[in-house]
């Protein structure tokens, strides 16, 4: 099982200090990656800030020494210091290298040879075929050091998808299992049978709109399996995004049997 969180490119339009939107972004990323979501979605809502989401989202989900490799000097990332480390398995420490460790890396050319910077003192020799850039090796020897493209062994960190596409059309690309909808108007999560198979699509709306509203906005309609109302007889107005997905992924994770 898999599960795509989708939220949109209007997450940020309370505030226009970056420092705020740089912390409320990061309190999205660390709830998706404490409950193992695998894809986080950027759909179209009117928004202005996907860009700077997606920068965001991607920055603090790479490993802290592959940054300045990956991420050039931005303005985006001024305040990336206020966001909460992930502490993914991915995010390793610099050790002594361990045949059969599996670590983050950065393959890039020297010569005719392919090395991948792995968090460690030297780069390692890449054996097999690699292509530049971001990817996963495990080490096969340590003098000299050697490491050949691997797959993660479990939960590794999410991947961003900026979609520039509403809602609707969002989902469809997805191409999902299940989609559930977050909204006060829906079933109390404490009544529902929840579908948690497969690839699963939850979507949370905007600080000033639900889900419906932005569809309404954009003139489309979409058929999901399931509207839950995962924060029944809140107390507050409103509930933020970043509070809905803690929240609502805290109750799937319960769930959840795999």
């Amino acid at each position: 099982m898999s599960w795509h969180v989708f939220i949109p490119d209007s997450l940020l339009e309370e505030t226009s200090d970056l420092k705020l939107k740089a912390y409320k972004v990061g309190q999205i990323a660390r709830a998706c990656a404490i409950f193992g979501v695998e894809h986080i979605w950027i759909y179209k809502a009117g928004g202005r800030d996907g860009r700077l989401i997606k920068t965001l989202l991607e920055y603090v989900e790479t490993p802290q020494y592959l940054r300045k490799r990956i991420f050039p000097i931005m303005p985006e990332l001024r305040y990336a210091g206020v966001m909460p480390p992930l502490q993914i398995p991915s995010h390793k420490e610099k050790t002594s290298p361990r045949i059969g460790e599996i670590r983050e890396g950065f393959a890039f050319r020297r010569g005719k040879k392919i090395f991948a910077d792995i968090g460690l003192d030297r780069p390692a020799l890449v054996k097999g075929i690699a292509e530049e850039g971001r990817g996963t090796f495990k080490i096969i020897s340590v003098k000299p050091l050697r490491v050949v493209p691997a797959e993660p062994p479990g939960y590794w960190g999410y991947k961003v998808h900026w979609s520039k596409k509403s809602l609707a059309k969002t989902l469809k690309n997805a191409d999902l299992d299940v989609v559930i909808a977050t909204s006060r108007r829906g079933v109390d999560v404490r009544d529902a049978e929840v579908p948690l198979e497969g690839e699963v699509g939850i979507v949370f709306g905007s600080p000033r709109k639900g889900v419906f509203e932005i569809l309404e906005e954009f003139k489309e309609k979409y058929e999901f399996d399931l509207v839950l109302n995962t924060i029944p007889n809140q107390k507050t107005r409103t509930v933020r995004t970043e509070e809905a997905v803690l929240a609502t992924l805290a109750i799937f994770n319960i769930m959840r049997r795999d």
